[in-house]
């Protein structure tokens, strides 16, 4: 028993070490050009309730398939608002004195679209809405959609009276007795006096760049779970799946690559479970490698290591359908070419420990990308529990996968009473190259290599007996096993001796002691 657990661990280790990345050279992607945005913010708010809305805004125009160029007042550089047809500036600072900046200067005559959030707006911008800013601190309740979220602090607030004015929200002051609209959009020009990280302004805002991108694609709901592994318990995997099957609850997995090592029966059992996920109505993705910080550099190709996982999915029967990864990739020319190359379409996450490896300003986009959002997100701000609508663009609702049976009833219990209608992501076109597979989704169906693949699979048991080393071709072996017992029988004849003499020395030292 002991020697089986040895090796189990064994190949953990390995296959824990095969999913972590090194750094590798670059390599040109090649991905549709879709619209493109800029950003120009004077400060990224850290330290106060401002910090992180700039990532937010990014994520959140990804999943309108956006290329986004970020990149702060002070980076700016002269002439580079026309070469953009559309402007978003955010402003978190009240104190900044700009009127020197290139920025600035060029934004007198920018003719573009344009989208200000901050609590002042430009004077051009003001006039085009018609706004009457009142600069007025009061505590209000936002709720926009089916969504609600009570007693924020609001410093400002502004209405319109043109009649073409589009308005998204409601700011209503209790104090006062009144309402105010929170956001304003029409034509070209939009405004909105706040955005704040993890709040329900982070979802408003997408009401907002939904009009103002002039983006009319339906969207849904899909339902994912990532954190899944070769080490994952993979029994609790099938059976979930089996439950949602049952459920009619269409599901994406999120898995981790292994790129060593694929010809260990670990990686077998992991590929087995994966199939049977395929086939009930499950959607596989490929999620990011870990980036491991103190690696070092390895004469390794993410290009090749991801094609590689890639390729032993598909000789399984396997179709991956995109990617699922932290935001921060899509803004890094290393991961983008080497990693993402081979998709069109991805799931951004939060980012959580960003470590880039050849950052930029300038975002890659991708013909299809879903928003991830926490559902502990969603219902804290639900104002029923009423069918929910989707948002305005394609959302995940992320789960990592869970780890106990108690924890797996109670989410497929929740997923069952949920108003939530999760759509099947093969439904749409996801495609997915290698030099040697062509993977997609056409009108619900896999398909690899132009072949239709049937999805019915049943559990696959594989062989612990397995030797993870081979043994070498042994000389001499029966010649060194009887050495090695003369070598042992010789060390031990001498060592009596020597402990002999030592008895005898020491009593001949006592009579000489005793006379």
């Amino acid at each position: 028993m002991r020697r089986k657990h040895s090796w189990n661990v064994m190949v953990l280790v390995l296959l824990i070490s095969s999913l972590v990345l090194p750094a590798v050279p670059v390599q040109a992607a090649d991905h549709p050009s879709l619209p493109s945005v800029l950003i120009v913010y004077d400060s990224l708010g850290m330290g106060t309730k401002h910090e992180g809305n700039v990532e937010a805004l990014k994520r959140l125009l990804a999943s309108f398939r956006v290329q986004v160029t970020a990149e702060s007042v002070d980076s700016y550089t002269a002439g580079s608002l026309n070469n953009y047809s559309k402007l978003i500036e955010v402003r978190n600072r009240s104190d900044l004195l700009e009127e020197q900046s290139e920025f600035f200067k060029d934004l007198q005559s920018y003719q573009g679209d344009f989208l200000y959030i901050g609590e002042r707006p430009r004077d051009k911008l003001a006039q085009m809405l018609g706004l009457q800013v009142q600069a007025v601190q009061k505590v209000a309740d936002l709720s926009i959609g089916p969504f609600a979220e009570k007693s924020i602090s609001v410093p400002y607030f502004f209405d319109s009276k043109q009649a073409e004015i589009r308005r998204y929200g409601t700011l209503k002051v209790q104090a006062l007795g009144t309402s105010y609209p929170y956001a304003v959009q029409r034509g070209a020009y939009a405004y909105v006096p706040f955005m704040e990280r993890d709040t329900l302004s982070e979802i408003a805002v997408s009401y907002v760049l939904k009009d103002w991108l002039q983006e009319d694609q339906k969207s849904h709901y899909f339902l994912v779970f990532k954190e899944i592994y070769p080490f994952s318990d993979l029994s609790l995997l099938e059976r979930m799946s089996d439950e949602l099957f049952e459920a009619g609850i269409p599901f994406i997995v999120s898995v981790h690559p292994v790129f060593n090592n694929t010809d260990y029966p670990a990686m077998k059992r992991y590929m087995n479970t994966l199939k049977y996920v395929q086939s009930r109505n499950g959607t596989v993705l490929v999620e990011a490698p870990v980036v491991a910080s103190t690696i070092q550099d390895l004469d390794r190709s993410l290009y090749h290591q991801m094609e590689h996982f890639i390729d032993v999915l598909a000789q399984d029967g396997i179709v991956p359908l995109g990617m699922g990864t932290e935001m921060y990739w899509s803004y890094d020319e290393h991961y983008v070419s080497e990693g993402m190359a081979f998709f069109d379409s991805v799931i951004l996450f939060p980012d959580a420990r960003p470590i880039y490896k050849a950052k930029r300003n300038r975002s890659e986009a991708f013909p299809s990308s879903l928003y991830s959002v926490n559902p502990e997100f969603l219902k804290r701000y639900l104002a029923d529990d009423r069918l929910i609508k989707p948002l305005p663009m394609d959302t995940a609702i992320t789960f990592n996968f869970v780890e106990k049976e108690s924890e797996l009833e109670s989410l497929v219990d929740g997923l069952k009473n949920s108003w939530i209608t999760f759509e099947d992501y093969k439904t749409e076109a996801h495609s997915v190259k290698t030099e040697t597979n062509e993977l997609k989704s056409e009108r619900g169906s896999l398909v690899l290599n132009g072949v239709n693949l049937g999805i019915q699979a049943s559990h696959v048991e594989t062989s612990s007996d397995y030797v993870y080393k081979q043994h070498g071709q042994k000389s001499f072996e029966t010649w060194f096993t009887v050495q090695n017992k003369i070598f042992i029988v010789i060390i031990f004849i001498t060592l009596v001796v020597f402990c002999g003499f030592l008895i005898i020395g020491y009593r001949m030292y006592k009579r000489k002691f005793y006379k």
